[in-house]
């Protein structure tokens, strides 16, 4: 089992000096990634930060461990920007970047900074974005014309250092949405879901790629919302995720900023050495 820590990019935790102890703590404890939210707006407030930004600035910081975003809303952003964004941070950290994907769900922040439209259409430009997306990280120029965005001659360099691009992980349960996962996702990462509901969503994806004939293993990640005190709650809860098919649990770390470290470290001590292997 591999583990992911979520840093909550909210209100309270948008200070610099914590996310770098967060950040290099969690490498220091053998984490595999560190993810962070990617939204300018949330239900919370307006605090936040941007997210790739944000991880631009713990590359620096750290020299080993993953980083993500859980889940960027692909329509928020141009997506020909959004490459290019994303293939910075991937040189920047030597490799380590992770591009959560996902269609957006908070309205709000839509309105405000970007353009909202409805659940269909959104998809919809979550699905040419990806093809304009992963076009443009192999390098070469790229003429695009779609219904919603369009390129002219875009060119990236320097291309992402992961080939052949950088990992999808997609968190998201809709029909169309899992189909499109099933032709781009390296991983699923959905949130808070039952470990039940877990099994047939992998059990899906899988069928799903097989129809496409598309090979290799899809991994199983989770964004789970837990605040457990006691080693034994964690394990048993991985443990179920576990025999459900995910192999990298991550929880987010809701933890009052100044216990961040304290509990990244409790957490590395007493359960993760005794996890499902």
């Amino acid at each position: 089992m591999e583990f992911s820590l979520i840093y909550p990019v909210r209100e309270g935790y948008c200070d610099p000096d914590t996310v770098t102890r967060a950040a290099v703590a969690a490498e220091e404890e053998g984490f595999h990634s560190f993810l962070v939210w990617d939204h300018y707006m949330t239900p919370g407030g307006p605090n936040t930060m941007d997210a790739w930004v944000l991880l631009g600035y713990v590359a620096a910081k750290t020299s080993t461990i993953k980083l993500g975003t859980v889940v960027t809303p692909i329509p928020f952003r141009p997506p020909a920007q959004l490459a290019k964004i994303v293939a910075t941070v991937d040189v920047l950290s030597g490799g380590r970047a992770i591009l959560g994907v996902g269609a957006g769900w908070h309205q709000p922040e839509f309105d405000g900074f970007s353009r909202w439209e409805p659940a269909g259409v959104r998809v919809d430009q979550t699905t040419e974005a990806l093809d304009l997306i992963t076009r443009l990280w192999k390098g070469s120029p790229v003429d695009f014309q779609g219904t919603h965005y369009s390129a002219s001659g875009a060119q990236i360099a320097p291309t992402p250092v992961q080939k052949p691009h950088p990992p999808l992980w997609f968190g998201t349960r809709g029909r169309r949405m899992l189909r499109l996962a099933a032709r781009y996702a390296d991983c699923w990462i959905p949130t808070n879901i039952e470990p039940d509901e877990y099994r047939r969503g992998m059990e899906r994806l899988r069928t799903l790629r097989a129809e496409m004939g598309i090979s290799g293993d899809l991994k199983g990640s989770l964004q789970h919302f837990t605040a457990f005190e006691d080693a034994d709650e964690f394990l048993s809860t991985i443990r179920d995720y576990a025999d459900a098919g995910c192999t990298n649990y991550g929880s987010v770390w809701s933890y009052p900023p100044d216990e961040m470290v304290s509990r990244i470290r409790w957490f590395a001590r007493e359960v993760m050495p005794n996890a499902p292997s």
